[in-house]
């Protein structure tokens, strides 16, 4: 008989010999900082290194075969390319170099390998995970935010961000969860009938992401989540294209049905938002620079702004193309900038609103193909975890409809700089890595392991 180790709700079977009391204090440090993350961030940050280090000697000690894994390799690879980096910079420009190497700023973007490590390859824990990092976002309008009174506010035109950074970081997280609950839905109307309760806990926290999502007023994220749902239909459509039933078909009307509804009644603030700008983007695709805006201190021009400083940006580029400038870079480019440079200082612009310009400013060509072979590898790896029964199809689905958001909101926001964008790609990617890991993990469980059903789902 299959034996399998946990506590209480957590399944431990892949984690070894790794010790109950370990375990234990790694998962609800994690549980704990997710939850506390988006609001408590003084506090969460005194655990996270805790948390890494944990995680760190547990794999170190009772996983071998993990720690041999690949993503540690890149994990390596990017700490010695971020060392070769600013020696380099040292020698070629040592005003933009720094003291030292930011090695930190590389290690958070691999949290994720610790996350997924006490996810232990289970897809109840991931579920249980994104659960708790998704009720800090759907409960901010009551943790940081005015309640209702800022829905009020909101769908009366004024731009809402829930105390999380600013709007267009709200927004990201909000886009994330209303992707998760789309894409979950099936999932949980396939459960038995007693647990329907989670239904309609499921339509209180639908309204109040899609509510937050519209009074964002956040143009990007509305295209990435539409990028990120249509490449999600595009998936099914070519997974059961032979399949279809009118069940595939009555719940893909009703979800249609609601997203129209709630577009319609809030029609105006949509329309006008959406078409802001709209003769400065015209402007661009005309190639007419004369025709967009500079900013001033009355009229504000966000589409401008970026423009412009996407200019500067490709111009300091092409100068740098394989190294860049280093993390100062940015900065450097906005006290030489020559566009409305006045403007740009007193707002204190400190990043491109484009992460790929970002990366490619401050780490050159080089950095930016470290980057994309770190999402290829999950895309390439997450398939095949599908395809050998180790990822669940939404899972994979969901994963997917994320990158694809995640890509499409990064054209016209630096996220992964800051410690929001971190945040959720550290979760959701840790998500998909604990499923690619489950051939590893076998080979560490504590008992001969047979794939159940339930497991299998």
């Amino acid at each position: 008989m299959q034996k399998k180790i946990s506590f209480y709700f957590w399944e431990t079977h892949y984690l070894g010999k790794t010790p109950l009391p370990l375990i234990i204090t790694g998962v609800l440090t994690m549980l704990l900082y997710v939850f506390s993350k988006p609001h408590f961030d003084i506090f969460s940050d005194l655990n996270k290194l805790f948390l890494s280090i944990i995680g760190l000697v547990s794999i170190k000690l009772y996983a071998n075969q993990v720690w041999k894994h690949h993503v540690f390799h890149m994990l390596w690879w990017a700490l010695l390319l971020a060392i070769i980096h600013w020696f380099f910079l040292t020698f070629s420009l040592p005003d933009l170099a720094g003291d030292y190497p930011k090695l930190d700023h590389i290690g958070r973007l691999f949290l994720f390998i610790i996350f997924a490590w006490w996810l232990a390859g289970n897809t109840r824990n991931t579920f249980l995970f994104w659960s708790v990092a998704s009720a800090t976002v759907i409960l901010s309008p009551w943790i940081a935010g005015d309640g209702l009174a800022d829905f009020q506010r909101g769908f009366l035109g004024e731009r809402i961000g829930f105390g999380i950074r600013n709007v267009q970081h709200s927004a990201m997280f909000f886009g994330t969860v209303l992707l998760g609950l789309l894409i979950f839905l099936p999932r949980l109307l396939r459960a038995p009938l007693q647990h329907y309760g989670k239904l309609a806990l499921w339509v209180l926290a639908f309204l109040v992401i899609i509510a937050g999502v519209i009074i964002s007023q956040t143009r990007a994220t509305w295209l990435g989540v539409l990028a990120g749902l249509l490449t999600a239909l595009l998936l099914i459509f070519i997974e059961h294209r032979n399949s279809f039933s009118k069940k595939h078909l009555l719940l893909f009307f009703i979800l249609s049905a609601c997203l129209a509804i709630l577009i319609f009644t809030n029609g105006p603030l949509l329309f006008e938002r959406a078409t802001a700008e709209l003769d400065t983007i015209q402007a661009l695709l005309r190639g007419d620079w004369s025709s967009v805006p500079l900013s001033t201190s009355e009229v504000r021009s966000s589409v401008g702004e970026r423009l412009y400083s996407w200019r500067a940006a490709i111009d300091m580029i092409a100068q740098r193309p394989l190294l860049g400038w280093g993390e100062q870079g940015v900065e450097y480019l906005f006290d030489n900038i020559k566009y409305n440079q006045a403007h740009y200082q007193a707002l204190n612009f400190g990043h491109l609103h484009n992460l790929y310009l970002e990366i490619t400013l401050e780490y050159g060509l080089l950095g930016l193909a470290a980057y994309f072979y770190l999402l290829i590898w999950f895309v390439i790896n997450a398939w095949f975890a599908w395809k050998r029964g180790d990822m669940p199809g939404d899972v994979l689905l969901f994963f997917y409809a994320f990158l694809c958001f995640w890509s499409v909101i990064n054209l016209f926001e630096s996220y992964l700089i800051f410690w929001t964008g971190v945040f959720l790609f550290n979760v959701v990617m840790a998500g998909s890595l604990t499923h690619i890991w489950k051939p590893t993990l076998r080979t560490n469980s504590s008992t001969p392991f047979v794939m159940s059903e339930k497991d299998h789902k």
